[in-house]
């Protein structure tokens, strides 16, 4: 009989098909477990929930942290650079300058933009036998939606996205191999070039958002215009990937869970309960780590400072304490208060745009005429991200008959 799992090991859990069940072990092993040398991990949604807003935990890593990431300087130069890793008040300026891109007023215009692109996407896998809603899809629309954003021009972004994938490849522990290593550091300096350049044009332009966002470089809080430049570059990537695993993940569960698809054909306005239920039952982003910089009681547990903290966040959302059977997909489940976009300052920037974004394609799923599996889904593998490499799909036009999936 294996012994019940008691310590957290990242990439153990990652390399599991279902994770599920370990994150539920370690929830019995109590609310804090072991994690490595130095690091705890916090398993249960009470705990988690309070942590993510608790100010006594810092984005700020020590230099230690990113050195024995294995990244090259030059990555590691760009993450500690952006808004993912700064605490107060420089992460505030720079959330607020990013928030600009991304307001109420830009989002609402957005929405119709990203209706229209998602049922072209959907006409265009429907001339295929056989589509793959990764690729075909849950890669595109936020990367197409994401370089409109930032005003990259449409011939430059077959060019752009190559280099967007490979930095994106090093985001947490996800890279090991040398030549993955390799293009992530040829990655940054390429692209930070290339979105150099890109704001000097658009400087001096009247009501563009992206002046704002040049503006904060005149803060007085020691932000330089290279700062700048990389956390647009994290705006871009970091708005499609998650966006892109919640897409394919949510269509790979409705293919192998026919009640919720059947239920969201007869009650297409659940699109986007649909992607709130998808986002708790199998998170993009399982963890996010933070370093404590005062003393933490947790659990029983006393969390001294400079101690790296892991919230579980994959875990948190299958927590039995706060979910009624949290293994079922329950695309009704209301309320429905998953953790997997955080929470507190550091809660997603993109989320308004994402959940836009996946409400439009489970919308059109809803309206598909046939939404069939063509195949076994192949996961990706990622320690930081969770989500599918490839799901393949059959796929009929509205109004076409079930058995015509052209």
């Amino acid at each position: 009989m294996t012994a019940a799992r008691e310590t957290y090991d990242a990439v153990g859990i990652a390399a599991l098909e279902d994770p599920y069940p370990a994150y539920r072990e370690l929830r019995a092993a109590g609310p804090v477990v072991p994690a490595g040398p130095g690091t705890w991990a916090v398993t249960r949604h009470a705990e988690v929930s309070a942590l993510l807003t608790d100010p006594r935990l810092g984005h700020e890593f020590p230099d230690l942290v990113y050195r024995a990431s294995g990244q090259p300087e030059e990555v590691t130069d760009f993450f500690r650079a952006t808004v993912l890793n700064r605490d107060a008040p420089v992460h505030t300026a720079l959330r607020r300058a990013m928030g600009r891109l991304l307001s109420p007023r830009a989002m609402a215009t957005l929405r119709e933009r990203i209706d229209r692109l998602v049922g072209e996407l959907f006409a265009r896998m429907a001339e295929h036998p056989t589509a793959d809603i990764v690729a075909d899809l849950a890669y595109p629309l936020p990367v197409t939606v994401a370089s409109e954003l930032l005003g990259i021009p449409a011939a430059d972004r077959d060019m752009v996205r190559p280099y967007a994938v490979a930095l994106s490849r090093s985001f947490g522990t996800g890279v090991r191999a040398e030549g993955d290593l390799s293009a992530a550091a040829a990655a940054v300096r390429w692209l930070r070039d290339y979105v150099r350049a890109l704001l000097e044009d658009r400087t001096g332009r009247a009501g563009d958002p992206l002046e704002g966002v040049l503006a904060t470089a005149d803060a007085g809080l020691g932000i330089t215009a290279d700062d700048l430049v990389d956390n647009v570059i994290f705006l871009f990537f970091a708005g499609f990937d998650t966006t892109t695993n919640l897409i394919g993940t949510g269509c790979a569960t409705l293919l192998r869970r026919p009640d919720q698809l059947a239920l969201l054909r007869a009650r297409p306005e659940l699109a986007g309960s649909a992607a709130e239920e998808f986002l708790r039952h199998d998170a993009p982003i399982q963890a996010t780590a933070r370093v404590a910089t005062a003393p933490l009681a947790v659990g029983g547990r006393t969390i001294r400072p400079n101690r790296l903290v892991v919230l579980l966040l994959g875990s948190a959302n299958h927590d039995e304490r706060r979910f009624a059977e949290p293994e079922r997909v329950d695309i009704t489940r209301s309320p429905n208060p998953h953790l997997g976009f955080s929470a507190g300052p550091h809660f997603c920037l993109g989320a308004a745009l994402a959940r836009i974004e996946a409400a439009s394609v489970f919308t059109h799923v809803a309206a598909a005429a046939r939404f069939e599996s063509a195949g076994a889904p192949t996961r990706r593998e990622h320690t930081s991200f969770r989500g599918f490499e490839t799901v393949p799909v059959a796929i009929g036009r509205p109004g076409c008959s079930t058995g015509n999936a052209g």
